[in-house]
């Protein structure tokens, strides 16, 4: 899976017991801050679109009932990846509808709101995600 810790979906014996599915993956797309008081319905235009927070790969996977989004980004001159964000979709036990996690802003197809966990510290936060193209979007979209 790569050096990142994706806490109880790498448990060894998890990884043994559930199929794995990669759905989607995308070499580049941007992160963003969201600004102070930012409410849905989200809009893209008051983000730093010029200054984005960091430039991640994005692969969308299923493992048994998660679909997870995981968010990377190479780091140092050695060129490791390591894990910027995690969501972690539960898709049977779904105490949340779906766009709780990811939400499309109102005001441009190339860009959505997720809701990124870590699951050590026990802490949400949401932050905005964009796409160079359409296509990947759409893409992203769909899966």
């Amino acid at each position: 899976m790569g050096d990142y810790d994706l806490g109880k979906l790498d448990d060894d014996a998890y990884k043994v017991e559930v199929l794995r599915t990669k759905l989607l993956g995308i070499a580049e797309c941007f992160m963003y801050r969201l600004p102070a008081g930012s409410r849905s319905p989200y809009r893209a235009e008051g983000w730093p679109l010029t200054k984005p927070l960091q430039c991640v790969s994005l692969r969308v996977e299923r493992r048994g009932s998660a679909l997870l989004l995981v968010f990377t980004y190479t780091h140092g001159s050695q060129g490791k990846n390591k894990l910027f964000a995690l969501c972690s979709i539960d898709l049977v036990e779904k105490d949340q509808p779906l766009e709780h996690y990811v939400e499309a802003v109102l005001d441009s197809t190339r860009y959505f709101v997720v809701r990124v966990t870590d699951e050590k510290a026990g802490r949400e936060a949401l932050i905005g995600l964009g796409f160079r193209d359409r296509e990947e979007a759409g893409d992203f979209r769909a899966s």
